[in-house]
């Protein structure tokens, strides 16, 4: 039995997915719950809805005698779908509380139906259910089977004290089963898609970063750009282009071009925040989206920021007695409702070429 327990637990350790693959791809797993809890809570609502209409139509049968119930189960489903659906990315880790008090609201209503409105039947209803759960939604299998246990302990402890010794038995026995049949495939399940999630990651990431400078390419950084425009509704553009960097290429070698870009491009990473949007839009050009913000001050000063720090940068760092540095222009351009991603990057490309052709090296915020 002891040599049985340690293959058992040897087996769990090899496969279970560790929280860090867990929270690599955590965005993932909210946003597939997101999707799924929305197609349910409104089969959910549809259905709940109809039965309300049907008790009020079919007044005479045992059935449909609970309009006020239905009434109420197709509010709170109908709440669920729209909270879902409305739920903004930056809050979307609010789906797991959602997809758990989802859960809850159906085990409330089948434990109700199975235990109490039909006492005499057998509780097929609720552990269709509570075997489902785990195949559909997405989540630690810790947490998802200790949710299940306790809804089943809470199950078995109302069946045994409100049905007849026949009807309880073969529930609780129904219970327990279900309950560990539910693992196996909800483990592997779980595995496949969280590893799933991690392939597609590292594809999007090949697919989208800049080989070089390891930003976001062009393609990449207009998607991404134009999506958090079009949520926030503000931003600034910043559009940074080296000077001289053709010198560079011409005299040094397009080695060295290349380690420039490399340095232009750490540059960038430690002057803007993570949640900012920064790439490599082609050539010696690199552009960031300063996301969620209309503060133009503070955007000034991060460029300016971004310029000094250039300024400290040697190219050639083991060569003491070379001590040229990056210089660049910049331009910005506050987001005041464009039509369009290409109408504010045309108003920062605007104050780029003020900055190129006022003196270089400079940052200038387009002004109308």
């Amino acid at each position: 039995m002891e040599n049985l327990y340690k293959q058992a637990r040897n087996f769990y350790n090899r496969n279970k997915i560790s929280d860090f693959e867990f929270d690599c791809v955590r965005s993932e797993i909210y946003s597939t719950n997101k999707a799924i809890l929305s197609i349910c809570a409104f089969v959910t609502m549809v259905l709940f809805f109809v039965l309300f209409v049907l008790s009020l139509v079919i007044k005479d049968s045992a059935v449909f005698r609970q309009s006020v119930f239905y009434a109420a189960i197709f509010l709170l489903h109908s709440a669920f779908f729209v909270t879902t659906v409305k739920l903004p990315e930056k809050y979307e880790k609010f789906t797991v509380l959602l997809m758990y008090l989802y859960i809850w609201s159906f085990n409330f209503y089948t434990i109700g139906m199975s235990v109490y409105s039909h006492p005499e039947n057998y509780a097929v209803l609720y552990i269709t259910f509570e075997f489902a759960y785990p195949l559909i939604f997405v989540d630690k299998s810790r947490r998802m089977f200790l949710n299940s246990l306790t809804a089943n302990i809470i199950f078995c402890v109302l069946t045994f004290f409100a049905k007849e010794p026949a009807n309880y038995k073969v529930d609780i026995f129904n219970c327990i089963v279900f309950y560990g049949l539910s693992y196996l495939p909800s483990f592997y399940l779980t595995k496949i898609r969280v590893r799933e999630f991690s392939l597609r990651q590292i594809i999007e990431s090949e697919r989208d970063t800049d080989e070089l400078t390891g930003l976001l390419n062009k393609a990449a950084f207009t998607r991404q750009a134009k999506k958090s425009i079009n949520s926030a509704r503000e931003g600034i553009l910043i559009i940074l282009d080296c000077d001289g960097f053709k010198q560079v290429n011409d005299t040094y070698g397009h080695f060295v071009g290349d380690h420039v870009l490399k340095l232009v491009s750490v540059c960038i990473r430690q002057t803007f925040r993570s949640s900012d949007i920064m790439g490599r839009f082609g050539g010696d050009e690199f552009i960031i989206l300063m996301d969620r913000t209309s503060l133009t001050d503070i955007a000034m000063l991060r460029c300016n920021q971004l310029l000094e720090r250039l300024h400290e940068t040697k190219i050639f760092p083991e060569n003491s007695t070379d001590n040229q540095t990056i210089h660049a222009s910049i331009g910005f351009a506050l987001y005041e409702g464009e039509a369009d991603f290409d109408a504010l990057f045309q108003k920062a490309d605007k104050a780029l070429y003020e900055a190129k052709n006022t003196g270089k090296d400079k940052v200038c915020q387009f002004h109308l």
